[in-house]
């Protein structure tokens, strides 16, 4: 028996790219797809796996229109390069507060900062 070969093209590549949320709607007993990264991009289904076919359709559809219409297309987030540096913007009082956690810990602000978004995002998902 013949393995079929499946041509994958540059386009379903860039769908499968792009993150895909899905959750059960308790009130509406559906599981709602959402594209975080494409603005307005969702779509849902009776089962995890309709909503994730639906999703891939509604990217494609999102990605189609976009660039009918000359919008800008997000990169998906899986392509970018991080370089793990950015800027925070806060309070001097929540700065303050922080670099005397930092301190109270024998760590650095920065090593404060880390070990706290990492606590915090354990929890997201």
């Amino acid at each position: 028996m013949k393995k079929s070969k499946t041509k994958i093209t540059r386009h379903a590549v860039e769908v499968l790219e792009y993150q895909v949320n899905i959750a059960f709607d308790v009130r509406d007993k559906i599981h709602v797809a959402r594209i975080p990264e494409l603005e307005n991009c969702h779509s849902h289904g009776t089962t995890p796996e309709e909503a994730l076919a639906n999703a891939k359709e509604a990217i494609e559809l999102w990605l189609e229109t976009a660039k009918e219409q000359g919008l800008n297309i997000p990169e998906p987030v899986s392509r970018r390069q991080f370089s793990g540096k950015f800027v925070l913007r806060t309070s001097p009082n929540l700065h303050a507060t922080l670099a005397q956690e930092a301190a109270h810990h024998g760590k650095s602000l920065n090593e404060m900062a880390v070990e706290l978004i990492q606590k915090g995002l354990k929890g997201v998902g």
